[in-house]
């Protein structure tokens, strides 16, 4: 027996479309602003009259940021940076999770490692800079990507740990078993069996991570100094100068510093969607 379609409610429905055709133009609209105000010229920039789209669309602006104000360095600085804390987050959350979720270890053990992770997210970045700010100049490695990346990587751990622990656990452990029981060590179980499976809950982690680790204003801001170690949200501040704010340079430079995660997070949206909602909050 064919069971009967609902009829479509259309006053519901023409609601729904409203409301989300409104939060689309609420949160799409400030962004278009940023492009259209990165194409416009000085002159038009500051015309008596608004217009929604460039009269005469330029480039000059991304120009100016990237060859004339040395962004491109910036720009090259913040890659590697967060590529790197990507690599090391996700190495050493693979190292933590990997026992706790696979081996045989007491809970006391597992609950306090997930805690000891989850209080490193306590406090917040401005109450441990300074501390921070001293080991670093004892450390001598003061205006150095590296000392950027050790710090990434430690604020972003817990969230990987969170994350990988719950793809992990979702992974039957039988399959590596059936692998050791064929002969495979531990280690290759863990590469051609475990890994390829949890490869979506790696990227998702990995997008997030980067996304995180890219927008990252305060550490860079108080642990450099120049330009060879410096990332690109420190140049964007230097734009807010104390005679003017320079408008189209700093549209120019937003639409820049949001191109890369924005690619990033459309790529990979499928992967963040099911690490949000699956790998986290679920528990075994």
């Amino acid at each position: 027996m064919r069971r009967r379609r609902r009829p479509v409610n259309l006053p519901r429905l023409a609601i729904a479309v409203i409301g989300l055709g409104l939060a689309g133009i609420i949160y799409g609209f400030p962004l278009y602003w940023l492009v259209v105000t990165s194409l416009k010229s000085k002159g038009e920039l500051f015309a008596s009259s608004v217009h929604l789209l460039p009269h005469d669309p330029t480039l000059a602006a991304y120009s100016s940021v990237l060859i004339d104000r040395g962004f491109l360095v910036l720009l090259k600085n913040s890659v590697i940076v967060c590529f790197s804390t990507v690599v090391v987050t996700l190495v050493l959350g693979l190292l933590i999770t990997y026992p706790i979720t696979r081996l045989q270890v007491p809970v006391a053990l597992r609950v306090n490692i997930l805690t000891w992770a989850l209080s490193l997210r306590f406090l917040p970045p401005i109450a441990v800079v300074i501390p921070y700010f001293a080991i670093v100049r004892t450390l001598q490695i003061y205006d150095q990507p590296i000392a950027l990346i050790g710090i990434y990587s430690l604020f972003n751990l817990p969230f990987a740990i969170w994350m990988l622990k719950g793809f992990l656990s979702e992974i039957p452990i039988e399959l590596e078993e059936a692998a050791l029981v064929d002969g495979a060590n531990r280690w290759t179980a863990f590469w051609r069996v475990l890994l390829p499976l949890a490869a979506p809950g790696v990227m998702a982690a990995a997008i997030i991570v980067f996304t995180f680790a890219w927008s990252e204003f305060l550490f860079a801001l108080i642990l450099t100094a120049t330009p060879n170690s410096q990332t690109f949200p420190v140049g964007v501040q230097g734009l807010v100068t104390q005679f003017e704010i320079i408008w189209n340079d700093m549209a120019a430079s937003g639409v820049i510093a949001m191109a890369l995660p924005l690619i990033l997070m459309v790529i990979g949206r499928r992967y963040i969607v099911a690490g949000l909602t699956f790998g986290v909050i679920r528990e075994k």
